[in-house]
């Protein structure tokens, strides 16, 4: 599905592409992304809203599944700890967000893996 009927964000299929898309521009360019996800915002719609009234316009966010939201994010530096805040603070509650910052140097399916994963703890 290119759009999600509910949200009108992008749906799953077109994310994927923006993935894709994001990480040959990272590899080529020398940039990174950052990939976020947002599970269980206790409003979907509204979590939605949120973030993409409150992210750059350049930042993709995209209806991931039922109730989980995605972020994908371009940037020159850094890692994506920032963003992440700025998302969980964006849609409040307490929904679990996890991210995962890449040089464009992996597959889309593994940087979705890698987001899914809860961080580990040391």
């Amino acid at each position: 599905m290119l759009h999600d009927p509910l949200t009108g964000l992008p749906g799953h299929a077109l994310l994927l592409d923006r993935l894709e898309q994001a990480l040959i521009r990272a590899r080529t360019r020398g940039t990174l992304i950052t990939f976020v996800l947002v599970s269980g915002p206790g409003d979907v719609l509204g979590a939605a809203r949120q973030l993409r009234g409150g992210l750059r316009p350049d930042f993709t966010v995209a209806r991931f599944n039922d109730s989980t939201l995605a972020v994908l994010a371009e940037h020159d530096f850094g890692d994506g700890a920032p963003i992440a805040e700025v998302v969980r603070q964006l849609v409040g509650g307490t929904p679990t967000v996890h991210w995962v910052t890449s040089d464009g140097d992996a597959e889309p399916g593994d940087v979705i893996r890698t987001a899914r994963k809860p961080p580990e703890r040391h």
